[in-house]
């Protein structure tokens, strides 16, 4: 599943952390919850995901989830932009482990310890 350009969209980016766009009219609002939108705990994790490939340049699976912490819920009509950074990223081989935030203004909404396979993608033509 896909997320990106869809469900939210990138607005910036530096070394550890993207600017996001959460996509209100999305159709998993309308079911999660209809007239009180919230952004999904699922969706949360598989944006990180995402996000996790394109800072490592390859395409990251979640194999493991640790410490995954809701503070707060994320209301898309309250809260459109998101800043996800990266605290923490340890690759071994092609295990990653990342300590990732989703936070806005200083307030923290979710911190999670997540584990990936990532398979590098080879820029160099053979």
């Amino acid at each position: 599943m896909m997320l990106l350009n869809d469900f939210y969209q990138i607005t910036g980016r530096d070394a550890q952390a993207f600017r996001i766009r959460l996509n209100s009219a999305h159709g998993i609002y309308r079911a999660h919850f209809p007239g009180q939108p919230v952004t999904p705990g699922v969706c949360q994790m598989q944006l990180a995901v995402e996000l996790l490939s394109l800072l490592l340049e390859g395409e990251a699976v979640l194999t493991d989830a640790k410490s995954v912490k809701y503070l707060t819920v994320i209301r898309p009509d309250e809260t459109p932009e998101l800043t996800v950074a990266f605290r923490k990223v340890a690759c071994d081989g092609d295990v990653c482990r990342a300590v990732v935030t989703l936070e806005d203004g200083g307030r923290m909404f979710t911190k999670m310890s997540i584990t990936c396979h990532v398979v590098r993608r080879h820029t160099d033509l053979q």
